[in-house]
């Protein structure tokens, strides 16, 4: 499922959230952790739940996925404000991703970075009637797009509520 809502770019991939994909993470999160705590759990479903999507909004975690740890290490302050860089593209329309708040400051500190993207009533009906659509990052160093496939493309939509 995971892998049918991630898409990537040279640099990084972006996953798109919905229900099922939040469920996963505080799965993952309890058996990695081996939380057994209700307070606990409870915690990781507030966390968690902030990932969701809402109202005309389409939710994206962000991976950086730099893997060499020295190159990480060296790109971390050039990739600092990547988050206020993301728009998703869809034919001749863009919407700026808007960034979890707090999260940003000088020096970039996740390569994990968690986005929204919210539609207004007609940015949305254009995007539901859109062929074409791509998360492209405008970040100096770092311009790349990615294409969203057309069935993700059209689960999307179909997800978006009014």
């Amino acid at each position: 499922m995971e892998n049918s809502r991630r898409i990537s770019s040279s640099t990084f991939s972006y996953l798109f959230e919905n229900r099922e994909t939040v469920m996963n993470q505080i799965n993952e999160m309890i058996y990695i952790e081996s939380i057994e705590d209700e307070s606990e759990i409870e915690d990781l479903i507030n966390i968690y739940s902030e990932q969701l999507p809402d109202e005309r909004t389409l939710s994206v975690t962000m991976f950086i996925e730099i893997t060499d740890e020295k190159v990480l290490k060296e790109s971390m302050q050039k990739l600092s404000g990547i988050e206020n860089t993301i728009y998703l593209i869809y034919d001749n329309n863009e919407i700026k991703a808007i960034p979890e708040a707090g999260r940003s400051t000088g020096n970039l500190e996740s390569t994990l970075q968690y986005l929204k993207f919210r539609f207004s009533g007609s940015d949305l009906q254009k995007f539901r009637n859109s062929t074409n659509a791509f998360i492209e990052c405008r970040k100096q160093g770092y311009q790349e797009v990615a294409r969203i496939p057309r069935e993700l493309l059209d689960n999307l939509k179909s997800e978006l509520s009014e």
